[in-house]
């Protein structure tokens, strides 16, 4: 193993290890930032803005550096497009669409995401750059098939119910209303549910420490938040169903 590659893993595991205590915190609560229904230290800024730069380091910082290397290859190329398909989604359309005016987040969330996004942007380019060694047929590989089957059937689901949400909530003039329809009759956040399995999934097609890590951050950030955004269904909704899971029937 190379020094770059001997460092990227220290870093990686490192950066894995960092998503346990957060997901502590989180379940016990804490949230500097405002991401589970506080208003966040500092100043807010407009909500469609502050998205659009906190989502921009993510789909930036992995494309370049890898494009930058002289390693590119097959699998290098097709997990990029996975990633640029994610995020060029996230960061150049949905933050257009989703906040309502007038919505704004804190600063230091925006910070925080910001940080995050460089640091797996940082990680993910450099190992598929600089330390990745991908066998021929890693494409039929059953880690690979199994994982982008995954990566699909999350990103469909986490599209399809932001997209229900957001016509929901235009139908009812802006206002917050319960759920409805399709998985959310089983889960109230299968929006989340669907992002969980779809960064699962391609950490499982990477096969990697970093795009292991970022499923471990994923899990950390909306696994509190899912329990946060139920809780507040209930307290504000005397009709919403007191059994409706979280993130997954039967489990959470």
């Amino acid at each position: 193993m190379s020094q770059s590659s001997t460092w990227l893993t220290i870093a990686a595991a490192i950066w894995a290890a960092g998503a346990l205590p957060t997901l502590a915190l989180g379940l016990a609560g804490w949230d500097p930032v405002g991401r589970l229904g506080r208003s966040g230290v500092g100043a807010r800024v407009n909500a469609r803005w502050g998205w659009f730069v906190l989502e921009l380091p993510a789909l930036v910082t992995f494309p370049a550096i890898y494009l930058a290397s002289d390693n590119q290859h097959l699998v290098g190329n097709v997990v990029l497009g996975l990633w640029l398909a994610h995020y060029g989604h996230r960061g150049l359309v949905w933050c257009w669409l989703v906040p309502k005016r007038g919505v704004s987040v804190s600063v230091a969330m925006c910070g925080a995401s910001i940080g995050f996004n460089l640091v797996n942007g940082a990680l993910l380019g450099w190992f598929l750059g600089y330390a990745a060694d991908y066998p021929a047929q890693w494409l039929s590989d059953p880690r690979f098939v199994v994982g982008l089957v995954l990566f699909a059937f999350g990103a469909g689901l986490n599209v399809w119910a932001d997209y229900r949400l957001r016509y929901l909530r235009k139908v009812s003039g802006q206002d917050r209303v319960v759920p409805t329809g399709g998985p959310f009759r089983l889960a109230c956040c299968p929006n989340l549910t669907g992002e969980i399995i779809e960064w699962v999934g391609f950490a499982l097609l990477t096969w990697s420490l970093p795009g292991l890590a970022f499923a471990l951050w994923t899990v950390a950030n909306l696994v509190p938040r899912a329990l946060w955004r139920r809780a507040w269904y209930r307290d504000n909704f005397d009709d919403f169903p007191r059994e409706r899971a979280a993130l997954v029937p039967g489990i959470l």
